[in-house]
């Protein structure tokens, strides 16, 4: 189940320590890019955790980068919790959050070298697509984009 949480609140703040952690060991800590200060409070993001047998084993958030675009960050399954198709829960649960509020178009940042995050965003549609914002200058980035209704409508 996926649940609206602050990503100031303690739960939120362990589970995205635990994210940096993991990727301090893949990522130089000048191209890792989370939440900076005082982002937690700003009302264009939404942080969500997972929440799976009264354990929250997840996390993941949306941040509106224009109207009708967000980012995608934060992406996170606790290690226990892998190899059970809760990433893709993950990811399709936010992905109708961000369409039901009006987002037409999801982007994200990821290591290429993160190969399941990668595979597991491509065969949910994520396009590549050139760096943007703050990863343009970072040799470890990887962004992708979705489409996910017409801008039509």
């Amino acid at each position: 189940m996926l649940r609206l949480l602050s990503a100031d609140h303690p739960d939120a703040r362990v589970l995205i320590a635990e994210l940096d952690e993991e990727l301090n060991g893949s990522t130089p800590k000048e191209h890792m890019f989370g939440l900076h200060e005082g982002e937690a409070a700003d009302p264009r993001l939404r942080f969500f955790v997972v929440d799976l047998d009264a354990s929250i084993v997840g996390c993941g958030a949306l941040r509106e980068l224009e109207p009708g675009v967000a980012e995608l960050k934060r992406m996170f399954i606790r290690k226990p919790f892998r190899r059970r198709g809760l990433g893709r829960v993950l990811l399709e649960s936010l992905e109708r959050e961000a369409a039901a509020s009006g987002i037409h178009t999801l982007k994200l940042e990821t290591g290429w070298m993160l190969t399941e995050a990668v595979a597991l965003y491509h065969s949910a549609g994520f396009q590549d697509i050139p760096a943007y914002g703050e990863y343009v200058t970072s040799p470890y980035s990887l962004c992708m984009q979705k489409v996910l209704i017409s801008s039509s409508r």
